[in-house]
């Protein structure tokens, strides 16, 4: 008889828990890169880059940014472990087990988005420390915490994907720094509207330019935009949770069935 979808994700929602409290390290190594980069580009960068505003003031603004960061890193910390799992055979394993398709995914996901909580929980207070305040309502606080959370788990679906795909770790190994640019190329650190018309068009239409976006709209304080900006800056709210609904509906059901079938 085959557990339950629910129960079997439950279980194994647990031996990740489990596997992260053996291995504090990979929760310090999550959070290590994001602050480096808000201490660096805040304090060190900051009054350069905050060209006629106060260095405070960029910090405000970097700071859902960098909590964007914080949610990503969910796509470089759940590939590596996916892979491992199938390299080893621990997916074989589980295969073996009267478990639906989608609960060793689902767990994994489960996990990672709690993780992933914990982490931009603490990235808010350094954030905080640092002179940043949330200056909208509650019920806009609420729905930004929903979409950072929904965007975690949407990309630990997409690293699961991906380690299940690419099979070899040195390859996989070398994908990381591709993703990591995919992130930068956005409105993290600066506007888009101070880059080049090209590149700018581009970066307007990146999900994580999106998602930052809609942080800065819901966190406040808001930044103007030109009159003539791309569709997902002038609605950014409504593009976010798009392209979080397209991770989902991409990376959900080839996830599941990269588990199912990855060892045949």
């Amino acid at each position: 008889m085959t557990i339950a979808p629910l129960t079997g994700a439950w279980i194994l929602f647990l031996r990740i828990i489990a596997m992260y409290r053996n291995s504090p390290g990979l929760f310090a190594i999550t959070l290590a890169a994001p602050l480096g980069m808000m201490l660096l580009f805040g304090f060190v960068f900051g009054g350069a880059l905050a060209g006629d505003t106060d260095s405070a003031t960029y910090r405000a603004y970097l700071v859902p940014g960098v909590l964007v960061l914080v949610a990503a890193m969910g796509l470089t910390a759940t590939a590596p472990t996916a892979n491992a799992d199938l390299r080893s055979g621990l997916t074989d394993r589980l295969r073996a087990l009267p478990l639906h398709p989608a609960a060793a995914p689902a767990g994994f996901a489960l996990a990672e988005t709690l993780f992933g909580a914990l982490a931009l929980a603490l990235m808010a207070a350094a954030g905080y420390l640092l002179g940043w305040r949330v200056e909208t309502t509650p019920a806009q606080a609420a729905l930004a915490i929903t979409l950072l959370l929904t965007f975690r788990c949407a990309l630990a679906w997409l690293g699961m994907l991906l380690g299940a795909a690419i099979r070899d770790e040195q390859v996989l190994q070398q994908v990381a720094p591709l993703i990591f640019g995919a992130l930068m190329f956005s409105n993290v650190f600066v506007p888009t509207s101070t880059m080049p018309t090209p590149i700018a068009a581009i970066a307007d239409w990146n999900p994580v330019s999106s998602i930052v976006a809609a942080l800065r709209h819901l966190l406040g304080p808001d930044t103007p935009l030109p009159p003539d900006s791309a569709w997902p800056m002038q609605h950014p709210v409504a593009a976010a949770f798009l392209w979080v609904a397209v991770l989902f509906a991409i990376s959900v059901p080839v996830a599941i069935r990269g588990y199912a079938s990855s060892s045949r």
